[in-house]
């Protein structure tokens, strides 16, 4: 199987079943290649691309996120000239075969049986352009700081990463401030004795030193004892009546507003949001291989499918936004359809010698699907939903777009 093809049949998103969906690859590009073309069987397939490194999708992803930050700058969205970033994990479901048993190890299901394989993800994400600067899939039993940590290398200075309860870490603010950028976490009111003092005290914006847990190890890390940072300790009150703890290296009370910081800590949403879109409609989970290098090569796919997916809505986004502004309300790009749009066309992206006709195409079609933006909706959140491991309620509406 030429290489072109391969790459360009595992970006079509394979979910059905192989051998469907390889007919109906060679199908659509045999006219555009070779019209006596006939195309391979599913063996053939699997055994081209066991000899395919799943870092080459993790190369095209850097190129195009490389391009879109540098030849796009005055499009790329920022907040007071910083890109802002967010860290979150998640699990997925892999296929049970003994390799990746081995790989990744077991996790109980509700029966108690060890027959369940659980995968780590952990993906960097760019909250306000919608674009997934680096993710990893990991065993289970790997810890989100430590992944975290190894984002790090993507992280540029004057970015500003925002990060749930489950990170803040002296070491990961350390290492986070080494690289000249900032960080906003939400802290655990118990995370060290200051918090403790803080949340007791009147006070809602005050700076502090804080150093790392003196009794834990510093053997092979970055950092000592003798450490210390200088951190913002703000006090939000939520709707819900509770009050929730940041801490920020953004420390010029005059220049960073402590008015600014709920709304702030609230563009992480996005990237769970994020993680909606990878399982539900991009459907991750729906592996088109058993082995290890499938699973990565399906994983790295997603996420370079997803970002083109995001930099096509947004051209699209803007078209609507122009040709509505006389509209009672406002609209957006259904997510959902437009992964289905991409379907074969991304085949045209990378085959024709100019994509503009197709680019042209997909936005028109993505400006005649959209959906209301219902400002002010609110859910109860149901935080023991998947406690006793039951699945979630499906919507009898919900059907697949690839």
């Amino acid at each position: 199987m030429p290489f072109e093809l391969l790459i360009l049949s595992m970006l079509n998103m394979f979910k059905r079943t192989l051998a469907v969906e390889l007919n109906s690859f060679f199908e659509y590009v045999k006219f555009k290649i070779n019209p006596c073309f006939r195309g391979i069987t599913t063996s053939a397939f699997t055994q081209s691309r066991q000899k395919l490194s799943p870092e080459v999708f993790v190369g095209i992803n850097e190129v195009l996120t490389k391009e879109f930050y540098t030849d796009n700058e005055l499009r790329v969205k920022l907040w007071k000239k910083h890109r802002v970033l967010s860290v979150d994990g998640s699990t997925i479901m892999l296929p049970f075969s003994e390799a990746l048993k081995k790989q990744y190890g077991t996790h109980n299901n509700q029966k108690w049986t060890d027959d369940v394989i659980i995968a780590r993800v952990s993906v960097l994400y760019d909250v306000l352009n919608e674009i997934v600067v680096t993710g990893t899939l990991s065993p289970y039993k790997t810890g989100e700081i430590t992944l975290a940590q190894e984002h790090l290398g993507k992280i540029e200075q004057n970015d500003l990463v925002i990060l749930d309860r489950a990170y803040p870490s002296f070491e990961l603010a350390h290492n986070i401030l080494k690289r000249k950028a900032d960080f906003l976490f939400r802290c655990k009111h118990n995370f060290n004795k200051i918090t403790n003092e803080f949340m007791q005290s009147s006070a809602k914006d005050t700076l502090l030193d804080i150093q790392p847990r003196q009794h834990q190890a510093f053997k092979n890390k970055d950092i000592t004892a003798n450490d210390s940072i200088t951190v913002r300790l703000i006090k939000i009150m939520l709707d819900s009546g509770e009050t929730e703890l940041l801490m920020t290296s953004l420390i010029n009370q005059q220049e960073w507003l402590f008015e600014e910081f709920k709304d702030l800590y609230q563009k992480r949403w996005l990237v769970e949001t994020y993680y909606n879109r990878l399982k539900n409609i991009l459907s991750v989970e729906n592996f088109s291989g058993l082995t290890q290098q499938a699973i990565l090569q399906d994983f790295a796919c997603a996420l370079f499918i997803s970002n083109v997916q995001s930099l096509i809505i947004e051209e699209a986004q803007e078209k609507l936004e122009k040709q509505g502004k006389n509209r009672k309300y406002e609209y957006k790009i259904n997510t959902s359809i437009s992964l289905g749009f991409l379907k074969n066309r991304i085949i045209d992206l990378f085959l024709e010698k100019g994509p503009e006709k197709t680019l042209n195409e997909l936005e028109s079609l993505l400006v005649e699907h959209t959906v209301p933006i219902r400002k002010g909706r609110r859910f109860k959140r149901q935080s023991d939903k998947y406690r006793q491991r039951t699945k979630p309620p499906m919507f009898h509406n919900r059907k697949k777009n690839i």
